[in-house]
Order: C-alpha cells, then sequence, then structure tokens
C-alpha cells in the first residue's frame, strides 16, 4: 500500500480481516456469547489507530541548496550545543584506556564530532563557543508519523542498530555525509516494537528527504551537526535560547542553515 510505510501493510491488514471475520461470524453464525462483536469492534478500532500511525504521506521537499531539514515529524524537544567526551572502542584502542563504568557498554576519552565515525557520548555545554556540535531533539507524538528521512542529501556512511543496554534503551543510529561535511540521526527506540524496517543501507547514495527508516516506536530523536557548518533556523530559538516547542514534519521542515553560504 503506496500510501502506508513500507514494512508495515501486513499490520494493518491483519486486524482489519480478522475484524471483519470476527463481525461475520458474529452477525451470521454464532455471537459468541455476546463477545464476538465487542471483538471485532476493538479490532477495527485497532486497525484504525495503526492507519493513523502507520501512513507515510508525501512530502514536498526544499530545493534550497544545503538546508537541512527535519528528519521526523515531531515536536522540538531542545536545541543545545555539545561536545563530545567518549567514544565506542575501536580494534586499535589499547585495552588500559577502556572505560567499563559509564553505562552502556565499554568506551573510551576522546572523540572527532565532526566525522561521527562511531557512537559517541556527548555533554550539553553552556559555552557556544565550546560546543562541537548542534544537537536537536525531537519528541515524537502517538500520532506523529513513523517514517525517518534524510536530513540532506548524500552517502549513507553508517546505520547502526544497537540493542538496548543498560543505561541506553535500543536505538538506530545513521550518518549521512555531503563534501566531507557529515550529520547523526540518532533515533531512540522502545518496547514493544512492532517493526523496523531499513529502507536505505551503508554506501547507497540518498536525496535530502530520502526515507531511511520505518521503526513503531520512535519516542525520541537526534540531530547532531557540526557547529562550524550549520547554524539553526532561527524560529527554533526562544527568549530563553531554548528550543520554543515548534512542530515539524520530516523531509519538509528546514532546521539547519550552511554557514558556508552566509561566508560566501
Amino acid at each position: 500500500m503506496a500510501w502506508l510505510a513500507e514494512g508495515s501493510s501486513a499490520m494493518v491488514v491483519a486486524p482489519i480481516v480478522s475484524g471483519s471475520i470476527v463481525l461475520l461470524i458474529s452477525a451470521f453464525i454464532d455471537p459468541l456469547f455476546g463477545l464476538g462483536p465487542l471483538l471485532g469492534v476493538l479490532l477495527l478500532s485497532a486497525a484504525s489507530w495503526l492507519l493513523l500511525r502507520f501512513r507515510d504521506p508525501p512530502r514536498r521537499i526544499p530545493q534550497d541548496a544545503d538546508v537541512l531539514v527535519a528528519p521526523i515529524d515531531g515536536t522540538v524537544v531542545h536545541l543545545r550545543r555539545e561536545r563530545p567526551t567518549h567514544r565506542r572502542p575501536d580494534a586499535n584502542t589499547p585495552p588500559n584506556e577502556v572505560v567499563e563504568d559509564l553505562g552502556g557498554g565499554p568506551w573510551t576519552a576522546g572523540a572527532s564530532a565532526s566525522s561521527f565515525e562511531t557512537e559517541q557520548r556527548f555533554l550539553p555545554v553552556e559555552d557556544e563557543e565550546k560546543g562541537d556540535v548542534w544537537c536537536l531533539r525531537i519528541a515524537v507524538g502517538v500520532f506523529d508519523v513513523q517514517v525517518h528521512r534524510a536530513p540532506m542529501a548524500g552517502t549513507v556512511r553508517a546505520g547502526e542498530h544497537r540493542r538496548s543496554v543498560e543505561g541506553l534503551n535500543e536505538r538506530l543510529r545513521w550518518v549521512i555525509e555531503s563534501n566531507g561535511r557529515c550529520v547523526e540521526v540518532l533515533a531512540h527506540l522502545v518496547r514493544p516494537r512492532f517493526a523496523l524496517t531499513p529502507l536505505a543501507v551503508p554506501g547507497e547514495q540518498v536525496r535530502r528527504g530520502q526515507r531511511l527508516a520505518f521503526m513503531s516506536t520512535t519516542p525520541m530523536l537526534d540531530l547532531r551537526v557540526p557547529a562550524d557548518a550549520w547554524t539553526p533556523e532561527t524560529t527554533l530559538f526562544s527568549t530563553d535560547a531554548g528550543a520554543n516547542g515548534q512542530e515539524v514534519q520530516a523531509g519538509s521542515t528546514v532546521v539547519f542553515h550552511p554557514l558556508w553560504d552566509a561566508e560566501e
């Protein structure tokens, strides 16, 4: 079904068919002690909610050069400057540099925020001059579209699915690179999760606004971009320099503008 998110059709069709069958049985064969009509209505109600939850409407993608768009529908929670403190160790990391007690598995001190080569731990900073990245956090409501979209055109450099561990929820991480500049999309997931359908793979070229994935339960998503490359859309700020609760739409709401255009 083109108007449903890819990978969600079976979840929507199943309660529709089941509810219809139960109602037909209740009407023409046996009401099942009076519970058949109630069960049928509940199944069709669930299908209606899933139709709303798993919809995938078309979006008008902005054509302005090098702007970044929102990666998911929702409400802005905060916009703040952050700096990386730790990163996931690689094969070349000495064992004595690995820290085990920070939560979420092993970490090692130091990071390179501009490349987002691996998962990192970030710390918010008050002084903008010391913040390496902007972090835009978006809360996804129960009726918001669950399709994730690419904030910019480029090459998918990373697509990581990490399981829930102590201190960290299950999450899906994307890194997209264009002309040497990278952005990171980190989706926080919760259980029960009915679907997780990646729609892009590492190494693939994607367009701005192209679908990256569909996930049935994404309560929160972070978009991190290098602070020396992009500046936030002015409407994301309020008088206290925090986010103003603005509603954003994946693929169509501009959230960051390039600094190199402004400098030219």
